[in-house]
This record gives C-alpha cells, structure tokens and sequence, in this order.
C-alpha cells in the first residue's frame, strides 16, 4: 500500500504539467460545446438577455428544410472532390520528389508555397484572376471565358481547383515522409524478382505507406468539410445556392438572420455528422493497413 501511496505521489508533478492544457480544452472545447449544446433548444436571437426553450423544435425544422439538404450535398460534394484530387496529386508529386530530380528541393518549397498563403489572401487572388486575369491571358488569343465563380454550373469546381492549389504542399510533405521511410532495399529485391515499377509500388510502396495515406485522408476531408473563409470570401455561397456550405449557412443562419437558437441546432448537427465521418474513415483505413 506504501508503495501505491508513493507512485501516486511522484507521478502527481506530471498531471501538474496536464492542467494548463486541460483547464484550456475545458474552456475553450468543452463550456462552448455545452452551452451550444443548451442553446440549440431554444428560439434565441443571438442578442437578448432572454431565452425561450423550445425543445426539439429547431433539430425538427432542420430535418424539414431542404435548404439544408441542399448545403449538405454542396458540402460533401465540395469535400469528397478536394479530398480524393489533393490526395492523388500530393503522393504522385511525392513519388516524382522523392526521386534523385534535380532540384527537387526547389519543386518541393514551390509546390508547398501555397500552402503557406493565409486562405483569405488565396480567395481574393483566384477571384481577381478568374474576374480579370484568365479573361484577359485568354482574350489575348481571342477566346472569350468568363470567371466560373459566376455560373452556378461551375462555380463550386472553381472552389475545388482553388483548394486544391493551396491544399497539395502539407500532404506532399507526409507523403515524402512516408516515402523515405520505405527501404531500398524492399524495392530492389523486387525488382530482383522481376517485378515491374507498377506492382513494386502497388505491392510493396502503398501498403507501407498506409499511414500516412490514413493521415491525409483524415486532414483532408475533415478541412474540406469545415470550410467557410474561402467559400466566404469568394462567392458568399452564390450564385443561386450553388455554393452554399454547412459552415457559411450556420454563419447565416444565426448572425445574418439573427436565429441563434437554430443556428447552435445546425451547429450541433454538424458537429455528430463530423464525428461519425471520422469514426467512420479511420475504421476503414485502419482496416485497410491491417489487410494490406
């Protein structure tokens, strides 16, 4: 019992180390998530001292508005598309920079330059050159194109092509990462074996690299979910509700339409459907690295 009582003790000054983190995660996760949690069963307008609680009435509306289907199908439409191009160009060009290229340190900071650009500063330079820039490079060999941001046909693929731009150089990096952790010497002994550059990367390169593949799909698609600065700054979820995402509809819902109450409710939504989409990925991939 003595001894018990002792390793209590000493390990005591390491949960003193936990608290600063923990007293931060309290206030700032989970106060905010609790009281959004309280907020979403009433009609509160974001402004009044006063609440009325309402019960299930705001979680019932949501269900009901097909505005919200409709911003869910932009969001994961949004979101599946950026994850699968930024995760197929990130580990192709880490395959390509991973190689002896020359001046492949140089590819490497120009291909993860974009990433370093604050998403805001990224929205308004795409906006410029789909509104200016691309009209005016095109005009000069007599095609005549206008900015997508302004066709409800294109004008979330012309968010797709900007987030794919700045999103490639941080998965790039992990990609590499993994890659170097691969042994030459696997490699060459397949190729020793008479397999080809196909199966040795199929066979031998991706299964060892399902880590980092996890991690990135995982980043990926959680980001993309979560966007609100670039659809904002961009299109403010025109034209015609073809842009609209979760994030920037919640925005509307409780600061622009003054529906608080409703807003935490979408809220509240969004944040199970975020769980249950990470839950659910990191099964499958887990899964995935085990079978490969």
């Amino acid at each position: 019992m003595g001894n018990i009582k002792r390793l209590i003790r000493a390990e005591m000054w390491y949960l003193l180390f936990l608290l600063p983190g923990l007293c931060l995660f309290i206030f700032a996760v989970f106060v905010p998530l609790v009281m959004g949690a309280r907020y979403s069963f009433t009609s509160w307008d974001g402004l009044s001292r006063t609440v009325h609680y309402t019960g299930w009435d705001n979680y019932v509306r949501a269900f009901s508005d097909s505005d919200l289907w409709i911003v869910l199908v932009n969001t994961f439409k949004y979101a599946i598309i950026v994850t699968v191009l930024v995760n197929a160009i990130s580990l192709l060009l880490a395959l390509l920079l991973d190689t002896y290229l020359k001046f492949r340190n140089a590819f490497r900071t120009i291909f993860f330059l974009p990433g370093v650009i604050s998403i805001v500063l990224s929205g308004f330079i795409w906006k410029y050159n789909y509104a200016i820039g691309f009209p005016s490079l095109f005009g000069m060999f007599g095609l005549d194109i206008s900015s997508p941001l302004g066709d409800p046909n294109y004008a979330l693929f012309g968010l797709i092509l900007i987030a794919v731009w700045q999103g490639i150089g941080a998965p790039m990096i992990i990609y590499i990462a993994g890659l170097q952790g691969v042994s030459s010497e696997l490699v060459e002994s397949a190729k020793i074996d008479g397999a080809n550059a196909r199966q040795s990367f199929f066979r031998i390169i991706l299964p060892l690299i399902a880590p980092s593949i996890t991690i990135n799909m995982l980043l990926v698609l959680t980001g993309s979910l979560k966007v609100f600065d670039l659809v904002y700054v961009t299109t403010q979820g025109g034209p015609a509700f073809s842009t609209e995402v979760i994030s920037t509809f919640i925005y509307k819902s409780s600061f622009a339409n003054f529906q608080a109450g409703y807003g935490t409710a979408l809220s509240m939504i969004f944040f199970l459907i975020l769980v249950l989409v990470t839950i659910v990925q990191i099964s499958i991939f887990r899964r995935r690295e085990v079978e490969m």
